[in-house]
């Protein structure tokens, strides 16, 4: 099963041998056998189990944050023609790499 965070992405341990980003489709980065929490709930009971943790190498970057902001836009707007404008600003987001 894949736990999806706002930065990382969590797998059973070896269960994937790559993932690519779902913002920015990059090949991830990845930390094999890490132990921990995986979430809210887990950290706060201090519990944690093995788990594999992939991170985009791009996360920290100015246009990778723009873009997992708008795909959150998209997804919470009701408006069709709306994300259609967002898919169009997503695209130049992700072609140009750049905050426009």
């Amino acid at each position: 099963m894949l736990f999806s965070g706002k930065q990382y992405l969590y797998t059973k341990p070896g269960e994937k041998a790559e993932l690519n980003c779902p913002i920015c489709g990059t090949k991830c980065d990845v930390e094999r056998n890490c132990y921990g929490p995986t979430g809210f709930a887990e950290a706060v009971g201090g519990l944690g189990h093995l788990h594999d943790c992939f991170t985009c190498p791009h996360r920290d970057e100015d246009w990778h944050c723009y873009a997992s902001q708008l795909i959150a836009q998209k997804h919470e707007c009701a408006s069709r023609r709306v994300r259609e404008l967002i898919d169009l600003d997503l695209q130049e987001t992700l072609t140009t790499r750049s905050v426009l």
